[in-house]
């Protein structure tokens, strides 16, 4: 009898040990798959904008707040991975939601358009790394957001479409040169998109691809623009109509597609675009659908994917070597509409974001390999 209460003691320890351990992350199997909680941001932030710094330093700007009262917060906030903290910014001259944001060669970060706290804006400004402090950019020709900022090799910015108005999408361009500080139209798109996304090639191009038109379909048409002839061209269209999505440059020089939201909801394909031939193939496919996730290169080259819509934990990680797809382990906290950004230490920093309840958050976690 003694020894039956002894081992139905030491089983009730146990459970409350393994309870306690798995509460206190432990025993989390994602930690063991190179997941650890991080610190806060200083404000709660949901869709806020993530650039990764030259100074190996990770900058998140403005987003929206926990009531969801306001389009954006007039900050930004910069994890120092040295330390493990992260620091405030002084208010920008702007509020900025869903802004376009480009790290300029001289490591400073420009942020252009997106919603204010009155709405649409052409608005630009530069956040200047050495000092934490803003500057005031010449404004866009044209009020947008959901639209794309890209660097050329000359580090003058294109302003590729977005959205007009609340929803409207457009096939404007503009160019932004930081030398003269000024910014010019150029050769418009064929198609009218937002939501799309925006990749330099290897030879100094720009893939466009995806988004929505203006009768709000999801599109699956891509057009390619040369800098040197300010052209555009089509490309050879993704096998299925997407947006929010992501699209990641490969060392390998291809383009990876992943996710986003089709026409019937969420998606769980994924694409390779290859410069070298101009056509698309299968990356394969993920275990459960996802949009408004993020995608991060990792030191190894592999690719990081996690958060997203229809919320869930999991993440994964594409190896280009093989083209295939592994488990990333598990975040603590499932979030979409997050930032994410690799720093000097080789973690992924996941920060900010919504949950399934629509509660904007602060938490933030690290994924190392």
């Amino acid at each position: 009898m003694e020894k039956k209460k002894f081992n139905a003691a030491t089983r009730r320890f146990n459970r409350l040990f393994i309870a306690a351990a798995i509460a206190a992350g432990a025993l989390n199997p994602a930690l063991a798959a190179g997941w650890a909680s991080g610190p806060a941001l200083t404000l709660v932030r949901s869709g806020a904008g993530a650039v990764a710094l030259a100074n190996g330093k990770l900058l998140m700007i403005g987003g929206r707040d926990a009531q969801a009262s306001a389009f954006a917060f007039y900050t930004a906030d910069l994890y120092d991975p040295a330390t493990n903290a992260w620091s405030q910014s002084p208010y920008s001259n702007a509020a900025h939601y869903l802004p376009g944001l480009a790290r300029l060669p001289n490591g400073n970060v420009l942020v252009a358009g997106g919603l204010g706290a009155s709405g649409l804006q052409n608005v630009a400004e530069i956040y200047m790394v050495a000092t934490g402090t803003w500057a005031y950019a010449a404004p866009m020709g044209k009020p947008r957001w959901a639209h794309t900022l890209t660097v050329l090799p000359n580090g003058s910015v294109l302003a590729v479409g977005g959205a007009i108005s609340s929803s409207a999408p457009q096939t404007t361009v503009e160019l932004y040169d930081p030398a003269t500080n000024t910014w010019s139209y150029k050769a418009s798109l064929a198609t009218a998109r937002r939501d799309h996304t925006a990749t330099l090639l290897p030879n100094g191009k720009v893939l466009v691809a995806g988004g929505e038109d203006v009768n709000y379909l999801k599109l699956a048409s891509a057009e390619i623009y040369d800098p040197a002839t300010n052209t555009w061209t089509p490309a050879a269209p993704m096998a299925g109509a997407r947006s929010y999505y992501t699209a990641t440059l490969l060392a390998n020089g291809k383009v990876l597609v992943v996710g986003g939201a089709s026409d019937n909801g969420p998606l769980a394909t994924t694409q390779l675009f290859d410069p070298a031939t101009g056509t698309w193939s299968s990356a394969g496919t993920l275990p459960a659908t996802r949009q408004q996730h993020t995608a991060t290169v990792m030191p190894s080259g592999k690719v990081l994917v996690a958060g997203g819509w229809p919320i869930n934990t999991a993440a994964q990680l594409y190896d280009p070597a093989t083209n295939s797809w592994a488990s990333a382990g598990s975040m603590a906290q499932a979030r979409y509409f997050h930032g994410a950004g690799l720093v000097s230490n080789g973690k992924a920093v996941l920060a900010g974001g919504t949950t399934v309840s629509n509660v904007k958050i602060s938490s933030v976690e690290l994924y190392e390999e």
